[in-house]
């Protein structure tokens, strides 16, 4: 009977984890370009900062390719987790379908991303962050793949 109530809870921690995810993102989105763009340029300065401490100095070129990549990479780590939250919310599934279901789930909410993000000042729709997403999330079952073949090799 234990077992269960625990599995509900888990069942429910999970949904809980992946909505408050989902809004994460959609928050990000909702966010006007100049405010997105002053959230990597705070980051931008933390780094020209250490840069300077070290007496280096960054050309603007260098400076807005880090920008580029490290909006790219929140992308990649937004659907990462995404990916992680889908999966383990998606108990009724065997393990093969959850993988495939997640994949699909977060290519989705990316192009529903996308489309929120033509009613945003200053944002617009782009097919390179729906891919950057997708990979994103693709880069996250990797470790679940390892760890279900981990457990099938060792019998866990």
């Amino acid at each position: 009977m234990k077992l269960k109530n625990q599995d509900k809870f888990n069942k429910i921690i999970s949904l809980i984890f992946l909505i408050i995810w989902l809004l994460l993102i959609f928050y990000f989105s909702n966010q006007q370009g100049s405010v997105s763009e002053n959230s990597s340029n705070t980051i931008i300065n933390l780094l020209d900062k250490i840069f300077k401490l070290f007496n280096q100095n960054i050309d603007i070129t260098s400076l807005n390719y880090i920008a580029f990549l490290v909006r790219k990479s929140a992308h990649m780590f937004l659907y990462f987790i995404l990916y992680l939250l889908t999966y383990y919310a998606m108990y009724e599934f065997n393990i093969k379908k959850r993988i495939y279901l997640s994949l699909i789930f977060c290519f989705l909410y990316a192009i529903s991303d996308e489309i929120h993000q033509l009613f945003i000042p200053r944002r617009s729709f782009q097919i390179t962050d729906i891919l950057i997403d997708t990979i994103g999330a693709s880069i996250a079952f990797i470790p679940i793949i390892l760890k279900n073949k981990f457990r099938k090799t060792c019998k866990i």
